[in-house]
């Protein structure tokens, strides 16, 4: 029988790898070079403008936490790896982020919108505060969401006062309807 000795450091290395949950990018179709349809030019702000229900600025103006039965839940922390805010495997669904509408640039959107953001590695944080240039589509959830208003974060919603380029671009976009 061979017996078997771990030197303590280096059982403390293989549980690190093993055990330390890594930060997890969201995956982007747009930028997956393996599908049939691939375009370079996906989120590229014409292209995300087109395929956009709603391209607004907005503020938002209130944040609302669901647990993972859909119904608002007050933000419990300690959070996962001592974030601010939920993180994929804490016990919420998602968040709800309402929105005014300060002024279109594509669509007809009510006055305040309601964005939903799950809480996987495509969420999105929003600051209540904020003035944001958003695009908006609708995306089906998992239940008990269903269809709801959301934001691509791999795309070009940002700060307003960050996207003066943007802004440009989609003001252009919308003088041709």
């Amino acid at each position: 029988m061979v017996e078997l000795k771990i030197k303590p450091c280096l059982f403390m290395a293989v549980f690190a790898v093993v055990w330390i949950p890594i930060n997890a990018s969201a995956y982007c179709p747009g930028l997956d070079q393996t599908l049939p349809h691939f375009d370079p030019k996906f989120y590229s702000v014409p292209k995300e403008f087109a395929r956009s229900k709603y391209v607004i600025r907005a503020k938002v103006v209130h944040e609302i936490w669901l647990g993972e039965d859909g119904k608002p839940k007050v933000l419990a922390p300690p959070f996962q790896q001592g974030a601010a805010k939920p993180r994929g495997f804490d016990s919420y669904i998602g968040a709800y982020y309402d929105v005014d509408v300060i002024e279109t640039f594509k669509g007809g959107p009510p006055k305040r919108l309601r964005l939903f953001s799950e809480n996987t590695t495509a969420r999105f944080w929003l600051d209540v505060g904020s003035e944001l240039l958003i695009f908006v589509t609708d995306e089906l959830f998992d239940p008990p969401i269903g269809w709801k208003p959301t934001l691509d974060i791999c795309g070009n919603s940002s700060l307003a006062n960050n996207s003066q380029a943007t802004v440009s671009q989609v003001k252009q976009l919308a003088s041709r309807k």
